[in-house]
């Protein structure tokens, strides 16, 4: 589906400048955040203001066509995959992906009398490549007796 008619069908007015922000967020995986999608579409869209890319991923999360992440500190990221799933936060490169092979959780999450109105499922540990860059630096400076770095079920701190 084309992003004007995604935008007109969760009551979105597209503009040139929506559609373009749409796009950008939809096309990389990265889970991109607002300053990434300014400076991408800066070159193209030399009045394109912060301002206007906050509070439009601002409107796509209000209206459901994104999730904002607050994966670490006060950044935001954002995701066009709307779908409940779970991401993965690299503590040593920062990379936010989505963990493949592990599903969300299905049905009720919180006990009777609660009313969750959004929820976000993460882990945090060591991509695949610092993971291979860790074992490989600490495999040259010889065993140290610590476990593994890494290792997806180490990093239980999904919400």
């Amino acid at each position: 589906m084309k992003a004007t008619e995604m935008l007109r069908e969760r009551g979105i007015q597209p503009s040139q400048q929506r559609i373009r922000i749409y796009e950008a967020l939809a096309e990389v995986k990265s889970h991109p955040s607002a300053d990434w999608i300014h400076r991408r579409l800066a070159p193209e869209m030399p009045t394109l203001s912060r301002t206007t890319v906050f509070s439009t991923l601002d409107l796509f999360a209000r209206k459901g066509l994104a999730q904002r992440l607050a994966l670490s500190g006060s950044e935001l990221r954002y995701d066009a995959e709307t779908a409940p799933h779970v991401h993965f936060r690299c503590r040593s490169c920062g990379a936010v992906s989505d963990l493949p092979g592990v599903p969300a959780p299905e049905g009720p999450i919180a006990p009777e009398g609660y009313v969750v109105e959004s929820s976000q499922f993460y882990a945090e540990g060591l991509c695949p490549a610092c993971a291979a860059r860790d074992a490989s630096s600490a495999g040259s400076a010889g065993d140290t007796g610590e476990p593994a770095e890494g290792a997806v079920a180490r990093s239980s701190s999904a919400r």
